[in-house]
């Protein structure tokens, strides 16, 4: 008890030496509180998506890659698994929350990566839908992206849901193999010839140990950059093996 008391007095301490704020709306934030105030933390826009085989994110996604085979004119005889797909929370650029991975992605705001890469993990471990996962990988930066910025968003995000669901996080499976400009502020149809082309699969990996892959990325907004990294996936693994996505936000209708 005596303890608990002196840790609350350090952190109250310390943050009238350097105040926190809450990384939604700004307010300062008392002691108990972590990265979001009460207010911001009760009004996360959830998607419990995890909890539906159809959603609008897997319908989405699941479009993207029938759209993928037609224009690849693949036989109807190799159809694909269902693509299961979940985010944490509705993306929406006028909202506060859009902070959240905007603060990990330009800020190096890793702590917020982890603590919502982790709140991710543990709902997708609670899904039926991701139970026989067998490869987390998370979306990959270009090796001089990468050296610049210090690290992957969407790795630190991997990394939490792996141990969240005791998956095997993988990193040696797939590789950006040229550099893209960011995506931001490009139209639907420049993001996808943004990407298109850009990921590959490492040479010799094995490809028969495999069943359901987690895809892992920071947002969702037209699934591009995932379904490159999904066709880049598909050169090496058959369409018997399920390719899921998860994301920290889904731009959609919350």
């Amino acid at each position: 008890m005596i303890a608990k008391q002196i840790l609350h007095a350090l952190k109250s301490l310390a943050d009238l030496l350097a105040p926190r704020e809450c990384v939604v709306c700004g307010h300062i934030l008392a002691p108990e509180e972590k990265h979001l105030c009460l207010y911001c933390l009760n009004d996360i826009p959830y998607t419990r998506f995890e909890g539906r085989t159809h959603n609008p994110m897997a319908d989405k996604f699941n479009s993207k890659i029938e759209e993928g085979r037609s224009s690849a004119n693949r036989e109807s005889s190799a159809r694909e698994p269902y693509a299961y797909a979940t985010a944490l929370f509705f993306y929406s650029h006028n909202a506060g929350f859009r902070h959240i991975p905007y603060q990990i992605k330009y800020h190096g705001n890793l702590r917020i990566g982890r603590f919502f890469g982790k709140a991710l993990g543990e709902r997708i471990a609670s899904s039926p839908h991701f139970q026989d996962i067998d490869a987390i990988i998370p979306v990959p930066l270009h090796w001089a992206r990468r050296l610049k910025r210090g690290y992957n968003q969407a790795e630190i995000l991997a990394v939490e849901i792996a141990q969240a669901t005791g998956k095997p996080l993988r990193t040696d499976i797939l590789m950006r193999k040229r550099r893209t400009v960011t995506q931001t502020k490009l139209s639907v149809e420049a993001k996808t010839r943004n990407v298109a082309g850009a990921f590959s699969v490492r040479p010799g990996i094995k490809t028969t140990d495999l069943s359901h892959i987690l895809l892992v990325d920071d947002v969702f907004t037209t699934g591009s950059t995932l379904m490159a990294c999904f066709t880049a996936l598909r050169t090496v693994f058959p369409p018997d093996v399920r390719i899921s996505v998860a994301t920290l936000g889904f731009v959609g209708e919350g």
